[in-house]
């Protein structure tokens, strides 16, 4: 038997999802991986005091919507979105096939985990960095700056 800090288990899987992503394109693997990391990371940005990814998705929800949904059900729909419920459960309502696209679904679901781990680590690490510029790269970086300019602040990441 060993200890092991949660944190690490968590940096290990995203590590490890990022490898997958760029080597070998098993984006299945990709979201199991990336969908279990946020679940560590979230916690991690929370016990610091900070604001994880999915409580900056509820914030601009209420700015855009005016309510903030609950935490858990923005919870489900964001792993419903990327894809990362379907990965990992299987109820007896659930058809036994399921549509995705799991390249994109990976990359978000990967940008998910990053954006908390940036939080609690900052982007120094090469495989941070590698993502972030992946993403740069192939999501068109400055057109998502320009539109980021024009959001309001009360709408952009808490610092």
């Amino acid at each position: 038997m060993a200890r092991f800090h949660k944190f690490d288990i968590a940096r290990s899987q995203l590590v490890t999802a990022t490898e997958i992503f760029f080597n070998q394109g098993n984006f299945s693997a990709v979201i199991t991986l990336a969908g279990a990391a946020s679940g560590i990371l979230d916690e991690f940005v929370r016990r610091e005091g900070k604001e994880p990814f999915v409580d900056y998705a509820c914030r601009v929800h209420r700015e855009l919507v005016g309510k903030t949904p609950p935490r858990r059900s923005a919870i489900h729909h964001i792993e419903k979105r990327l894809g990362i419920s379907a990965h990992k459960h299987l109820s007896d309502k659930d058809t036994p096939t399921v549509e995705l696209d799991l390249e994109r679904q990976a990359i978000n679901a990967l940008m998910r985990a990053i954006s908390d781990y940036i939080t609690l680590k900052g982007q120094e690490e090469p495989f941070v960095k590698a993502v972030l510029q992946w993403t740069w790269m192939n999501s068109d970086g400055k057109a998502i700056m320009e539109r980021y300019k024009a959001v309001p602040e009360k709408q952009r990441p808490k610092e």
